[in-house]
């Protein structure tokens, strides 16, 4: 773990509990890596953060050591509950640094088959439920009665056989419960057909070994009826069921009538059993052998918010927990209950048969209705008041308090951790105020082609997802690679929002006495003898004012352009001049942007000399596929008048990607730019051109070195600094936020690629195709019947001729 997440870590775990219970590391995607049990939990998970923790562990603990980032935590009740609840969650998670038991022999139970008439005590490792299979779906249930499986009682788990056969050997001291195996067999078959000789009777049982050493209560001799047999046994069941004292009490006065006789080493063996059955006396909610389904609903309000633990138990034992914080301010806990279990059981195919919640609410029999109808079963919504549901309820509460206190621990330590690398990057870059907003740019494409960039955005040290923005660049040729020219284009996009956009800019030309509006009547013949000046320049095709926008100084056109609506209804900007006095103030690209601003949707075109590109591609244009047919016969036109005019290309300006963007209005306190000087002089001169004086630094990928504009070498940041992690987070998102764009532009070109040149295929079929099958690889699979729902045989043919 990084120095960083260990000082996060440390904070957080100093208000973990010191309860018992089960702790989870997580890795940095929140996939649980590691699951332990503590007696203090708080202790035990910092044994984990201390600065040599790894040191001297194998190479397997030293890499779990390094991938942790996150911990959660369950409190029990007990040692005895965080070990059974350790097992069961790995058994379920199979978490990766966990050793994986393969079978079930960790803890044992005490079976009972109550169904026969002489019915048999066992210490087994494993329940076996009806049909011996464990159900399979939430829907299947075990046969009989809580902790019944088909006719045979379970009592447990308990940890130790040795201790549990020990209590057992105790119980026959007291109780006389233990017979031989062969009796018990001989008399249930007996049972069944009474009509033959009883077995003592035919010679088929004889007192057996254990009889004569008093470790046989003499079934086998005929000593016993049936139902003073299965008193015996009842007394044992009651003993199990948590009806401890009257054995305890026995086996008191036992140990003390052994000691007076002095028997000391028969009271000492006694003594020591008796301690074993206060360790049962600690009764086990995370697991039981009820193969009881319930959901466990704790919550906890802490400053306003609402937290919410779900236990979830199967068959009678601990296997899930699921924290939730809730959004939106929290009044109560019948509120949250009422609000929120709807909501989440409408998307659990789970459903349990119970319910257990800490208060009731006005809709709680609907939703016993709603949860009935989804599982098939009868469900309840239950408000415990006593008993082990109540204590299993405060358990749950126990555990959202708790989450909901680590939560709280958790966005303290990084609200102190933002503070700390603003503090230092104002302090170490020289900033007049805290960069409160944080812009990081980058640049990705693939051998020149799909080239985009993104900008990624930290507000208080935290991001902003619905402010990133990308950008495709329009100002390069395919297969061109130029990242600083296409660094140039994306800040020069943002910055004219940033700069106030037009309004802001058209207020700055007035303070300098230049205005933009509508040609009048009296200034074509003045424009029309601008035309005629410039005739490489500007076209020379009939020209009407209403067309023209006009820059003035005072009464004289400064500059002019024209908005041509051709007959085909396409919308052509043309004839963009300004005069050379004012030439090198971007008084051309904000008069461009003037004119396109009165076109509320559609496309218009431009046809431009080759060197113009990055001069149009700044104020929006991009390159066509496909250039109008109108305007390639305008360009041969021209061309022919004037065969001294160079070859143009055309570009389009599409409305629909230049909408006001209210986000981008905003001011940065700093920018960051993935990579070095070079990268960082070309956005220096970006904002030197708007006269803007935004801090700009340069995150060099190699050494991780901060460069600023106008210094030689790097800031420095020292080795575990808060500010740098918080660059080096701006900048690793912001390069990926530039691929994911770049690969959805790459994966939508591929398909219109060759889709569209299938002859005879137009938009709507394409997207029929692509709606029914998926992508052109399902397409070019399928065989013609297939593709005869949608497409004719000609329509097949061309389409097997392109894929």
């Amino acid at each position: 773990m990084t120095p960083d997440t260990r000082d996060n870590l440390r904070k957080r775990i100093s208000r973990a509990p010191t309860d018992p219970g089960v702790y989870r590391w997580k890795d940095k995607s929140g996939e649980i890596i590691y699951v332990g049990k503590a007696k203090n939990l708080r202790n035990r998970l910092r044994s984990y953060v201390l600065e040599n923790a790894a040191k001297g562990q194998g190479p397997w603990k030293q890499s779990m050591y390094e991938q942790i980032v996150d911990f959660d935590v369950t409190i029990t009740n007990t040692e005895l509950e965080a070990l059974i609840l350790e097992t069961n969650l790995i058994k379920e998670i199979r978490p990766k640094y966990n050793v994986l038991m393969k079978d079930d022999k960790n803890y044992v139970y005490v079976r009972i088959t109550v169904n026969d008439p002489y019915p048999a005590v066992d210490v087994v490792r494993k329940m076996e439920f009806a049909s011996d299979n464990l159900r399979s779906g939430p829907s299947e249930r075990p046969a009989g009665r809580a902790g019944k499986t088909g006719g045979v009682r379970y009592f447990g788990p308990f940890l130790s056989r040795y201790e549990t056969e020990k209590t057992l050997d105790m119980l026959h001291d007291f109780v006389g419960f233990r017979a031989c195996r062969d009796s018990i067999d001989a008399m249930n078959r007996w049972m069944k057909d009474q009509e033959a000789p009883h077995p003592t009777e035919s010679g088929k049982l004889r007192p057996c070994l254990d009889f004569q050493i008093h470790q046989c209560n003499g079934l086998c001799a005929g000593d016993l009826s049936v139902e003073e047999y299965r008193r015996r046994i009842d007394q044992v069941i009651e003993f199990f069921k948590g009806d401890y004292d009257p054995v305890i009490n026995a086996g008191k006065e036992r140990m003390m009538q052994l000691a007076a006789d002095k028997k000391f080493e028969r009271a000492g063996e006694i003594r020591d059993t008796l301690q074993m059955i206060e360790h049962m006396k600690e009764r086990q909610l995370i697991s039981d052998t009820s193969g009881d389904d319930t959901d466990v609903v704790g919550v906890a309000v802490l400053s306003g918010k609402a937290h919410v633990e779900i236990l979830q138990k199967r068959l009678g034992k601990l296997t899930g927990e699921h924290h939730l914080s809730l959004m939106g301010k929290a009044e109560s806990v019948a509120d949250v209950l009422e609000q929120f279990l709807p909501q989440y059981y409408e998307g659990v195919a789970d459903i349990p048969e119970t319910v257990l919640v800490s208060e009731d609410f006005s809709d709680r029999e609907t939703l016993e209705t709603f949860l009935t109808d989804q599982h098939g079963k009868k469900v309840r919504v239950i408000v415990p008041e006593r008993g082990k549901k109540s204590k299993l309820l405060e358990l749950a509460e126990k555990n959202a308090q708790q989450k909901a206190m680590q939560a709280e621990a958790s966005w303290e330590a990084e609200e102190r951790n933002i503070q700390n690398a603003l503090d230092e990057l104002a302090s170490n870059l020289d900033l007049a105020t805290l960069p409160k907003r944080i812009e990081g740019y980058d640049i990705s494409h693939t051998g020149g082609t799909e080239t985009v960039g993104s900008m990624v955005v930290f507000v208080n040290g935290k991001p902003k997802n619905d402010q990133y923005r990308s950008f495709t660049i329009h100002s390069m040729q395919r297969g061109a690679i130029d990242d600083y020219r296409a660094l140039k284009e994306v800040l020069a996009r943002r910055l004219r929002h940033a700069a106030g956009g037009l309004k802001m800019e058209e207020k700055k030309w007035e303070e300098n006495g230049i205005t933009i509006g509508k040609a009048r009547k009296n200034e074509q013949t003045i424009i029309e003898g601008i035309i005629e000046r410039h005739p490489t320049e500007l076209s020379q095709q009939p020209i009407d004012y209403h067309e023209f926008w006009v820059a003035r100084c005072e009464s004289d056109i400064i500059g002019m352009g024209c908005l041509h609506k051709h007959a085909t209804g396409l919308l052509e900007l043309k004839s963009i001049w300004i005069n050379e006095e004012h030439r090198g103030g971007r008084l051309g690209q904000f008069l461009s942007r003037f004119i396109l601003k009165s076109v509320k949707k559609g496309k218009v075109y431009v046809m431009i000399d080759p060197q113009l590109e990055q001069y149009y591609a700044s104020v929006g244009f991009r390159h066509v596929l496909k250039a109008p047919p109108v305007l390639i016969e305008e360009m041969q036109s021209e061309k022919k008048k004037n065969p001294s005019i160079p070859d143009g290309i055309v570009l389009v300006y599409d409305t629909t990607q230049h909408k006001t963007d209210g986000s981008l209005a905003t001011f940065p306190d700093l920018l960051v730019i993935d990579g070095g000087k070079g990268q960082l002089n070309a956005v220096h001169e970006v904002l030197q051109s708007f006269g803007l004086s935004i801090p700009v630094i340069g995150l060099a990928k190699r050494e991780e070195e901060v460069f600023v504009p106008g210094k030689k070498d790097p800031v420095i940041f020292r080795t575990d600094s808060p500010a740098k992690f918080m660059l080096m987070r701006l900048r690793d998102e912001a390069h990926r936020f530039a691929n994911r764009h770049r690969k959805k532009r790459a994966a939508k070109h591929a398909v219109q690629s060759q889709l569209d040149h299938v002859p005879g295929i137009g938009p709507d079929t394409k997207q029929e195709l692509l709606k029914t099958f998926g992508s052109v690889d399902v397409i070019r699979r399928q065989d013609d019947a297939a593709l005869k729902n949608i497409l004719n045989e000609e329509q097949i043919h061309a389409l097997r001729q392109v894929l």
